[in-house]
């Protein structure tokens, strides 16, 4: 059902009020934000005029600092360049107002540049300076000399420099020697002469002063006095008109964390922090309705400082604005294309931006794809020894390989380890990916398995996964113990594919005695999760071994953590019934479940009522149990998008309008699953006008925020061309990217051994493929040993082996998978095996045929019918084909007609009315031979016929068709 229209009315207005300028309050501030500028404007014109070194110091400071863009718009833009040229021109000329000159310059310098050699300008023009008594440029040198920026660490010469400043009376010296002081005595008196002088300053007037009590009262504990003291110092540093201290007050009051928490304080520190010029704090505060609106900043005031931090034309305003227009519609896209743009114009050494910037061009989505800048763009991001553009650069190019050098991948590699060794998670495990699987280095297990516990170390469920992966795969299934323990923490985390892996382990029994039951349970709650391969193995496990017995285990285990209190117990229990078809009892227990107060199971009844063909009553009880989740839901995000979702399925204009803005709402927040949900549903037209383009768009937003599901859903409509222009070079892409992190997803296995066996977004490659399909074999995937089993058979990327087909194909039918049956029967009467194998290939269609495959009934009966493999029985095929043609089948309704046409039995009724039932249906040869037997009548509507299903059975690739529809064009008078 479409949007109503005043939801797409809403839309467009707030897509008008977005797109139309600012229109700035004119509120009793104004007065004052008006003469601030005017007197910066006119100090600046004054100084212009004086080419004095001091005059020249000053205007750089200026620039340095900001100059207010408007009388009415008081965010300060930065001239760096011009400042720096500026401090040059006074550096040049000796005098008293050198050393201040000098520490400005260095600051500047290391403000943007990280490489050696500027950071060495910078130590030297500190260096004179200090040596003519500047106490600041002492305590800089200091630092960088404690932190060994210019190369190597000194800390005694950092503990003269810092002493040399404190008997200048410099107040942060005292409390740096605090901090590298061991002995404790020592220690507090360089902390009380540091703060003494401090307090001095703080008191007579220096917002410098203030701001520096309050850091160190903030970063020297976390209980609630010294936080309140941290408070008031920055308050007091606010109201000497400090624009910093105002933005760290608010940060302070706004994190989650923090005992001190106030959002509305946080908001009026921030807006003060705005109105004394700072751009970070106008982001905020643009951006707090769309981060779920923490703050309660209005959208009025949030859309004013966006308009305003746009005009200061900063990279990272412009980026942010380009996020937020990106959300309305199609003008809005546009408009965020043309901020991107700009921003890529501007961009030079800010690191957030550049790292923003390089993600769009990577992902291709708001502005066009170029993976060659995006590498340019982390690499400038690096160059200050970010450890963030270190991990993009390396993800980027291990994924695009073919975008790179090998001098790139070399420096991919180094990178990635630098960030890996500095903690970023990560790229800790991308580093022991890449020696697992040899990107870049020489393939090295132990290397890989050592980055891999560091991230083990730091909490990563992926890291867990991959651990569990390598110890499982070590020898027969010694080290399976230790997968055990590894694929349990991950499976705390609530990780589906550790719980799916720990359930294949139990099922098969590898390393671990086989417990059915065991693993019936990992894969419910793996279901419970949301895991579909969750669903097949459950489904495999039945139709395998699900004798009553191990479902009574399963069951028991589940009904046993349910009087435990386990409240996933029961969607698992759901789930559980559901995979055995039992809907009845799968929805008794949702609904004592959900009778007794639990959301989650009100939900999962919702779900059920609502999949296939939904009944009136079930639609109205779907109803009811949504709102009662939402309603004890309330406060989860994640629980809202899914509930929203569920609202599009419903038929009713008032369901489709509370979903639809449900998930708008949550996607303003920065929600990825809501931006997910809401994009499928922009794709598929359900509940919601189709809007390609604004579906890819929050795709793509929802992978930049990490959402995986996102990119497997993307990845997909590119591949199939579902919803989207057909793209397998992007889905490629995606591909490759989700398998760089999780290498054990068999669809994502099963996906790239699809596209290079099609030459699908890459150069065709049989071998890889093949390569591909036998990981996913080799971990149970059915599909996977499905697609081995066919490489063997034609010897596609390996060597022709029929015992190994027929091994992957009867693995995969064990596993209940019609096709393996199917396929494993062609094979032993194509000749391709090594005999022929007609007995073996009917029993092998007749389970594929009692599973419910219409080809393989089809099979049967043909096999019936001559006696071939099996006695003959006629009356047997006929069932067989009845049966399949009951179902559908077009071909077993023209094998029937065949039957009753030809066999020893004629019936020419039957004959006729299985003839016409097979064209109806689509098949191409019964259409063409209904044409024929019209084309033998005489009458006009004969005549008409026959055309009408020539054209029918051309249209559906009938070669004879479209000849005798050829000659009739040429001969229209005498069909024929």
């Amino acid at each position: 059902m479409m949007r109503t229209k005043s939801l797409l009315a809403g839309t467009v207005a707030l897509l008008a009020i977005l797109s139309a300028p600012a229109v700035h309050a004119q509120d009793s501030g104004s007065a004052e934000l008006k003469a601030r500028y005017l007197a910066v404007t006119a100090k600046m014109e004054a100084l212009k005029q004086r080419s004095d070194p001091e005059a020249l110091v000053e205007q750089a400071q200026l620039l340095q600092d900001g100059v207010p863009v408007s009388e009415t718009n008081p965010l300060k833009v930065r001239r760096p360049e011009e400042a720096e040229r500026l401090y040059d021109k006074a550096l040049a000329v000796p005098g008293a107002h050198w050393p201040s000159a000098a520490v400005r310059r260095a600051k500047l310098i290391l403000s943007r540049d990280k490489d050696q050699s500027s950071i060495q300008k910078a130590m030297d023009l500190l260096r004179r300076a200090a040596t003519m008594q500047n106490n600041e440029a002492a305590f800089l040198l200091a630092g960088l000399m404690e932190s060994g920026a210019g190369g190597k660490r000194d800390i005694e010469a950092a503990k003269n420099l810092y002493q040399i400043a404190l008997r200048s009376e410099h107040g942060p010296s005292g409390l740096a020697l605090a901090r590298l002081e061991t002995d404790p005595a020592k220690s507090n008196v360089f902390a009380t002469q540091g703060l003494r002088v401090l307090f001095q300053e703080a008191r007579q007037g220096s917002a410098e002063a203030a701001r520096t009590l309050a850091d160190h009262y903030r970063t020297t504990g976390d209980g609630p006095e010294r936080l309140s003291a941290a408070v008031e110092w920055y308050q007091r540093a606010v109201e000497l008109g400090d624009a910093e201290a105002a933005l760290r007050l608010g940060r302070l009051r706004a994190d989650p964390k923090a005992p001190l928490r106030q959002p509305q304080e946080a908001r009026k520190a921030f807006e003060k922090a705005a109105e004394r010029g700072s751009v970070e704090a106008a982001m905020i505060l643009a951006e707090d309705p769309y981060n779920g609106a923490a703050l309660g900043v209005q959208n009025g005031v949030a859309e004013l400082w966006l308009n305003r931090a746009i005009e200061t034309k900063a990279p990272r305003a412009l980026v942010l604005a380009a996020e937020i227009r990106s959300q309305y519609g199609d003008e809005g896209r546009a408009a965020a294309k043309g901020l991107l743009l700009e921003a890529l114009q501007r961009v030079e050494d800010d690191v957030t931006a550049l790292l923003a910037l390089g993600r769009h061009v990577r992902d291709g989505v708001l502005i066009d794809r170029d993976v060659p800048l995006a590498l340019k763009l982390f690499d400038k991001a690096a160059i200050s020894d970010n450890t963030t553009a270190y991990y993009e650069f390396a993800r980027t190019a291990l994924s695009h390989q073919e975008a790179v050098t090998e001098a790139m991948l070399r420096s991919a590699i180094d990178r990635l380890r630098t960030a890996a060794e500095r903690g970023h998670v990560k790229a800790t495990v991308a580093m022991g990916d890449a020696l697992m699987l040899g990107q870049g280095v020489p393939a090295s297990q132990d290397a890989a398995m050592e980055w891999y516990r560091r991230a083990a170390e730091s909490g990563s469920p992926v890291a867990y996964i991959r651990l569990g992966d390598v110890y499982a795969g070590r020898s027969a299934g010694l080290e399976a113990p230790r997968a055990l323990e590894w694929y349990r923490k991950a499976a705390e985390a609530n990780s589906a594919i550790a719980m799916v892996r720990l359930g294949k382990m139990f099922n098969e029994g590898r390393g671990v005695p086989q417990d059915q039951a065991l693993a019936a349970t990992w894969f419910s709650r793996a279901a419970a999760a949301g895991s579909g391969a969750a669903m097949v193995e459950l489904s495999s496990l039945y139709s395998r071994a699900g004798g009553p017995g191990h479902f009574s285990l399963a069951r028991d285990a589940l009904e046993k953590a349910i009087r435990a209190g386990d409240t996933n117990a029961h969607i698992a229990l759901a789930k559980l019934y559901l995979v055995r078809g039992e809907r009845t009892l799968a929805e008794m227990t949702l609904k004592k479940s959900a009778d007794s107060g639990n959301a989650e199971a009100a939900l999962s009844l919702a779900e059920l009522y609502l999949s296939g063909q939904a009944t009136v009553e079930q639609q109205s009880a779907a109803r009811r149990w949504l709102a009662f989740a939402e309603k004890a839901m309330a406060k989860d995000d994640e629980q809202a998008s899914r509930i929203a979702s569920m609202y599009l399925r419903l038929p009713d204009a008032g369901s489709i309008e509370h979903g639809s803005s449900t998930l708008e709402a949550l996607v303003r927040k920065n929600n990825a699953e809501a931006m997910t949900l809401l994009a499928t549903a922009l794709l598929q037209g359900g509940g919601v006008q189709r809007d390609p383009a604004r579906a890819e768009a929050l795709f793509r937003r929802a992978i930049q925020l990490g959402h995986d599901r996102a990119r497997f859903i993307l990845a997909k409509a590119y591949r199939d061309g579902d919803g989207l222009q057909r793209d397998p070079t992007r889905a490629f892409a995606l591909y490759r990217e989700i398998y760089s992190e999780e290498p054990g997803d068999t669809k994502i296995q099963i996906a790239l051994g699809d596209a290079y066996a099609r030459g699908d977004g890459v150069d065709p490659d049989r071998r890889l493929a093949a390569e591909f399909y036998a990981q996913a074999a080799r971990q149970g995937d059915p599909d996977g040993q499905v697609r081995l089993g066919t490489a063997y058979l034609y010897g596609a990327g390996v060597d022709r082996d029929s015992k190994k087909s027929d091994y992957w194909f009867s693995r995969a039918g064990e596993a209940g998978v019609i096709e393996a049956k199917v396929q494993l029967g062609s094979a032993k009467l194509s000749g391709l095996a090594a005999t022929v194998d007609a007995e073996g290939a009917f029993a092998s269609y007749l389970r594929a045929a009692e599973a419910g495959s219409q080809p393989a009934m089809i099979e049967v009966a043909r096999a019936l019918m001559k006696g071939f493999g099996t006695l003959a029985d006629p009356a047997l095929a006929k069932v067989w084909l009845e049966r399949a043609a009951s179902l559908g089948s077009p071909d077993a309704m023209f094998e029937l007609h065949r039957l009753h046409d030809i066999g020893t039995r004629p019936n020419a009724r039957e004959a006729e009315r299985w003839l016409k039932q097979a064209a109806q249906s689509g098949h191409a040869a019964a259409m063409y031979r209904l044409a024929v037997r019209h084309r033998q009548g005489t009458s006009e509507q004969d005549k008409a016929a026959a055309r009408e299903w020539l054209e029918k059975a051309a249209q559906a690739g009938h070669s004879q068709a479209a000849k005798a529809l050829q000659k009739l064009a040429v001969s229209p008078a005498e069909p024929g």
